[in-house]
């Protein structure tokens, strides 16, 4: 729980305020500005003139996230309730409500699955950005047609000027699509559905270019002017020679069906969920007294150790992401990243508490985390309600969140080691 409520609040203060301090430009420009007019804004710089924007969607993630507070808020009852049995009835009652929650969250994204698509949408970026940008602009920095059309012909092996899904699957093998959280269907479906204009299944050269330049073009007006000089240069060759021949070989393995890809991932996913969540049940309370041990040994108080090292250890990459996001300084960019911080948050309340939770119940362990519970409602509470009614972010928001995690650590300190709430 401590590990819980460490990463719940750096999450929503920390990372979240810099975020927003990073995406920062001047609020009187529309919403669809590039970095190139941001550039050229001569405005004075203002706690409240300057921030940031994003769209709708980010205040309905906001609200998801707040929904994962609804078993929290059933733990505190355990305050009032002085029975043991009646104790174990709110743990069995929360838990229950977790597992169900989070199975809603499954079903619920597979008939509206827009929060997959900002997730694909976000690492898309990510990976064009970084990706193709050094490869397919001119020293102008303009889509490079020709070789765009190269790469058509390229991916279009049996010659008949149409690329079909087959060939599109085989192409994305070479782009290690895994690695970047994504399953190869879904990579290929979003082409499909985004390059395809005439809606034939399959994808002529023209639509391959124009699609493709279109990617170019919007991942190119979010880069920041401090990095373009990156795209302008000669790119050394970044694909292995393995990768190559999978680009180009010849296809012969039977494609199968989009939708038997898509349930085939449902399960592969709720296994290594299963999985995932049976390893911190084995391994919770060993970790937590190797962790007490250390603290130890190191002299290092172990409230540090709890709240702060361990949650600052393991949301350091989610840290990098989400400033290289924000720097593009666009609305997309900061939508998707604050709706990735909103969701990352969500799923760490109920994967964390359904571990948590189901040792309390099956062990029969007597605890006490109502100090983490109450931090952990109180800032969700406050983060999730600001987004959930404006999308509008200035800078001295920012400031407020990340003076609310050293501000919150220290509550929790008070309620843990003075008033002895744990």
């Amino acid at each position: 729980m401590a590990l819980l409520a460490g990463k719940a609040i750096m999450s929503l203060t920390l990372i979240w305020g810099v975020v927003v301090a990073f995406g920062s430009h001047d609020l009187s420009l529309p919403p669809t500005s590039t970095s190139s007019d941001l550039e050229q804004d001569s405005k004075p710089f203002s706690l409240t003139g300057y921030g940031v924007t994003s769209d709708v969607e980010t205040s309905r993630t906001a609200r998801i996230m707040l929904i994962s507070l609804i078993p929290f808020l059933i733990l505190q009852l355990a305050k009032i309730i002085q029975s043991t049995s009646g104790i174990r009835v709110v743990v069995l009652v929360s838990l229950v409500v977790t597992l169900g929650l989070v199975l809603v969250y499954f079903i619920y994204q597979i008939f509206q699955p827009w929060i997959q698509n900002r997730r694909l949408e976000f690492v898309l970026r990510k990976y064009i950005r970084g990706n193709l940008l050094q490869n397919l602009l001119t020293a102008g920095r303009r889509p490079n047609v020709p070789v765009i059309r190269e790469i058509f012909h390229k991916i279009d092996q049996n010659g008949n000027s149409y690329i079909s899904t087959s060939e599109l699957r085989a192409f994305v093998l070479g782009m290690e699509i895994e690695e970047l959280g994504l399953h190869r269907a879904d990579f290929v479906a979003r082409v499909m559905e985004q390059f395809d204009t005439s809606q034939d299944h399959q994808i002529n050269e023209q639509e391959f270019v124009t699609g493709l330049s279109n990617w170019l073009i919007i991942a190119r007006d979010s880069v920041p002017h401090a990095d373009r000089h990156f795209f302008n240069g000669n790119s050394s060759e970044t694909k292995t020679e393995e990768q190559q021949r999978l680009i180009t070989q010849n296809t012969t393995t039977p494609a199968t069906t989009a939708n038997d890809n898509d349930w085939l991932n449902y399960i592969q996913a709720g296994g290594l969920i299963i999985l995932g969540t049976a390893i911190t049940l084995v391994l919770g309370r060993p970790l937590v007294m190797t962790l007490v041990e250390f603290s130890f040994a190191a002299n290092v108080p172990s409230f540090l150790i709890s709240y702060v090292v361990i949650p600052l250890a393991l949301n350091v990459g989610q840290a990098m992401s989400a400033i290289s996001s924000a720097k593009q300084k666009t609305e997309a960019a900061i939508s998707l990243t604050l709706s990735e911080i909103y969701n990352r948050v969500f799923m760490n309340n109920l994967m964390g508490l359904v571990a948590f939770l189901a040792l309390v119940y099956i062990r029969n362990l007597s605890w006490d985390v109502s100090a983490e519970v109450l931090v952990v409602l109180i800032i969700c509470t406050l983060m999730g309600l600001y987004t959930s009614f404006t999308t509008t972010f200035p800078v001295w928001t920012s400031i407020v969140a990340i003076v609310l995690y050293p501000v919150s650590l220290l509550f929790l300190y008070l309620l843990t080691s003075v008033l002895g709430w744990t």
